[in-house]
């Protein structure tokens, strides 16, 4: 492929990524803004309680394939034929056991409801394997805008029909059927989009041939959800069902972000790095340009939501969610340090060392427990101070892993990141003070004064301290625009 055609092709990827995230940030944010006036905090309680147990049991039919399926060099046909039979078994036995504890985590809890929502969630395991396995051939043939496509019609299908739940008056109904409905779609809509259809054929053999790779991507997925679903029961537990829907709440407002950033650059990134790990000097350089770019992209959006959560939180949810303002500013910052130390584990990962994800993420497990329970008497802020230290731990991690397993050193990790991290801090700072010295207006127009000047004062911070890297971002920003410009000049 010449270089221009490539060039065209990122373009296209990054531009559907885009337009994916800023959609499916609006759905979600519309949803939530709906959800949060017509339910309690309560039900946003019980219904994280249901979805975490439903996305930690999501780990086992689908992460065990989609990132040794995606790397493996050499790909058969009965790789993925196998790969679906072993995820819809695992599939059957979550759906039978959901049935079983249901009634127990309904005492457990005090919410009866839970004994006949959790089987109903549970059922869309069967659509995220499949989706999973298809996504992992969407990959492979770097059919990434398909990927973009199904995501966003999936949503847009999910998130109609479970406001129609919502006016209908089953409010807990449609908060669960928001992420069945949302799967199932996704999933029927990729495997239209990508053609062949994947069925199922039981065979062992070929399933073991996706070895070591398979077993520590599924491990780190599996703590990351077994760490989610034991947070949401230490809140549970200290401090009730309700404050545990105020972080809900708060997760709502910057999970749709952080998953759709995360997702994008992590898919595109291992696209190239998975084949540029055959030269470790390419491989080095590679690794170190991706990095530093999408901190300087992502890291201001997340300091710069931090910043703004005073006001933004309440202009989504309305009042009643105060407690949930503290724990969103530190899930931002957190997500400031965690998303752009997150493509290190990405070129770990491409580099066939995928290991390292796991042992941080059972790091920053232990951090957010020890925080969690340790300074539970700060009151709910200790809730978001807990996934800030998970996340911190992460990113060390990330920059302290010995270059013998990656050929990129610490201090060479370490400047890809700190700049951005620096620099992306001076402008919070900007937009915090700017915050009080704003004449007093409605919330949205305040709201926008300050996303204004965090953009001018972002901008101007690299211009002034990080020349190259602006001029880098001003050429890839023309680059992107230049065929829409083009269409509108027409």
């Amino acid at each position: 492929m010449t270089a221009p055609r490539a060039a065209s092709r990122l373009v296209s990827w990054i531009g559907w990524a885009g337009l994916e995230a800023i959609g499916r940030l609006a759905l979600l944010t519309g949803s939530t803004i709906i959800f949060s006036r017509l339910l309690a905090p309560r039900d946003f309680g019980v219904t994280a309680l249901v979805l975490t147990i439903v996305a930690t049991a999501a780990i086992f039919v689908g992460s065990p394939f989609e990132e040794a399926l995606t790397q493996r060099r050499y790909l058969r046909g009965a790789h993925v034929r196998a790969a679906l039979s072993v995820s819809w078994l695992i599939g059957a036995v979550l759906v039978a056991l959901s049935i079983l504890a249901g009634s127990t985590l309904s005492r457990l809890y005090g919410a009866e409801e839970i004994a006949v929502l959790l089987p109903v969630a549970m059922a869309s395991v069967f659509f995220s394997g499949h989706s999973d396995i298809v996504t992992a051939l969407a990959r492979r043939r770097r059919r990434f805008n398909d990927v973009a496509i199904a995501t966003l019609a999936g949503h847009a299908v999910g998130v109609a029909a479970s406001l129609a739940l919502a006016f209908a008056g089953y409010g807990l109904w449609a908060l669960i059927g928001q992420r069945l409905l949302v799967v199932t779609a996704r999933a029927i809509i990729l495997q239209w989009r990508i053609g062949g259809l994947v069925t199922p054929s039981l065979s062992l053999a070929p399933a073991r041939d996706l070895g070591r790779f398979s077993r520590y991507s599924f491990l780190a997925r599996l703590t990351e959800n077994v760490a989610y679903l034991a947070f949401n029961n230490l809140v549970q537990a200290f401090y009730g069902v309700a404050a545990l829907g105020q972080v809900n709440m708060a997760m709502r407002l910057i999970e749709p972000i952080r998953g759709a950033i995360t997702a994008t650059s992590h898919n595109l990134a291992f696209s190239f790095l998975a084949r540029a790990n055959r030269d470790p000097a390419r491989f080095a350089t590679l690794a170190q340009t991706i990095a530093s770019q999408s901190a300087f992209v992502s890291t201001p959006i997340f300091v710069g939501m931090a910043a703004v959560a005073p006001t933004l939180l309440p202009l989504v949810a309305g009042p009643g969610w105060e407690d949930a303002i503290p724990i969103a500013v530190c899930l931002s910052l957190a997500s400031a340090l965690a998303v752009p130390s997150g493509l290190i584990y990405t070129a770990l990962s491409a580099n066939g060392r995928p290991e390292f994800s796991l042992y941080s993420l059972v790091g920053g497990f232990v951090a957010i427990v020890l925080v969690l329970v340790g300074c539970s008497a700060l009151g709910p802020i200790s809730l978001g101070l807990s996934r800030l230290a998970g996340d911190a731990v992460r990113a060390g991690v990330a920059i302290g892993v010995s270059p013998v397993h990656l050929g990129w050193t610490r201090r060479g990790r370490l400047q890809a990141l700190w700049p951005a991290w620096a620099l992306a801090a001076l402008m919070g700072a900007m937009v915090f003070l700017a915050d009080g010295a704003l004449p007093a207006r409605g919330p949205a127009p305040h709201l926008a004064f300050m996303i204004v000047i965090g953009v001018i004062a972002y901008a101007t911070l690299v211009s002034l301290f990080a020349k190259t890297m602006f001029q880098t971002l001003k050429a890839h920003l023309a680059q992107a625009s230049a065929p829409f410009m083009r269409k509108f000049a027409r």
